[in-house]
């Protein structure tokens, strides 16, 4: 069972953390930095950055709150795998990966001027 607890663990927690780290800490600046340039038509809505870290900050409390309720001997180890996933997300931050830049860029899209 503990098996099945660190791959739920590690592909749930990739998934949430992505969701709940990247808009914050890479979409919000990057768009906060455009807005400075006076490239944007008109101001990306917060919400926008904030819904997503919200929707899945619940979906990771809850998974936190199954796992308690169901399968309290392995909450310490689904800890320990989210723990791992959290730095691995956080640690990509800084790394300039083109992927997630030109995702940042596609959405950003409607908002952009149009010589950009």
């Amino acid at each position: 069972m503990w098996i099945i607890i660190v791959v739920i663990g590690l592909i749930f927690g990739l998934f949430a953390f992505s969701q709940i780290v990247f808009p914050l800490f890479v979409a919000w600046p990057k768009a906060k930095k455009l807005e400075r340039e006076n490239k944007l038509k008109k101001p990306i809505p917060v919400y926008t950055f904030l819904l997503p870290v919200l929707i899945w900050s619940v979906l990771l409390i809850g998974s936190i709150i199954l796992i308690q309720n169901y399968f309290a001997e392995y909450l310490r180890l689904y800890y320990i795998v989210l723990g791992f996933i959290f730095v691995v997300t956080v640690a990509q931050i800084p790394m300039k990966n083109r992927d997630l830049e030109a995702d940042v860029q596609d959405s950003f899209k409607p908002y952009l001027k149009d010589n950009e």
